[in-house]
């Protein structure tokens, strides 16, 4: 199955063409620029390095989030209007999901951690069952510190919030805290892929008005609109 992935949910923003578990193509931007300006030139040069032609993907898939509010619904709405044009499915994955997948998973607690600004995190927990990340319990927003405190075994923290935080986790957790390879806490394209064949395979995928940005944290509007309440 021939799947076109997208991740927008951080500063980097990356695309990927993948046919089952090999990417046949794929291109990540870190510089820093609106993800709306270079996201479909990006996705045009996947394609054409792929070989393959846009209406050969089969399905598409993109990170739901949590992230950065702006670039999720940049990648979420340009995926649905592709799906939509050529009457393919879509899968989200959350992009703490992901980067659990993305770790070592031998039997330890892992965290994926994305750095949600303002000294606070969202992560999420997850076990190995099987070879595959399970998660226990809901994401969630947090400091550091708070995240921390909930940690009572040995954990491995992935994500760039892992990366960003490391010596507070080291200081609360001394020997339980570990690490990921820094070249897992980003997000790949094939990582995305591989999570959204199992929805398709399973035939879980969502309908395209329901692939929407999962925030966990309210926008700063909300917020303001709340306190005038």
């Amino acid at each position: 199955m021939k799947i076109l992935s997208v991740d927008t949910s951080t500063a980097t923003c990356t695309v990927g063409v993948v046919n089952g578990d090999g990417i046949l193509a794929k291109s990540v931007d870190s510089s820093g620029q609106t993800h709306a300006r270079h996201l479909m030139g990006m996705i045009d040069s996947a394609i054409t390095a792929s070989g393959i032609l846009i209406h050969e993907i089969d399905g598409f898939a993109v990170v739901t989030g949590p992230g950065t509010f702006t670039g999720l619904r940049i990648g979420i709405g340009t995926i649905k209007g592709l799906a939509y044009a050529l009457s393919r499915p879509v899968a989200g994955v959350t992009s703490l999901a992901a980067l659990a997948a993305q770790a070592d998973l031998p039997t330890k607690l892992v965290c994926s951690v994305m750095d949600a600004r303002r000294n606070e995190v969202y992560y999420g927990l997850y076990v190995s069952e099987q070879g595959e990340p399970a998660q226990v319990g809901t994401d969630r927003l947090a400091t550091p510190l708070e995240l921390a405190k909930n940690i009572r075994e040995s954990c491995q923290f992935i994500g760039n919030g892992a990366r960003l935080y490391r010596e507070t986790f080291e200081a609360a957790l001394g020997p339980l805290s570990q690490f990921s390879h820094s070249c897992r806490d980003t997000i790949r394209a094939e990582t995305i892929a591989r999570l959204a064949l199992k929805q398709f395979q399973k035939d879980k995928t969502q309908k395209l008005h329901a692939v929407a940005p999962y925030y966990i944290r309210r926008s700063d509007a909300e917020l303001h609109l709340g306190e005038r309440l």
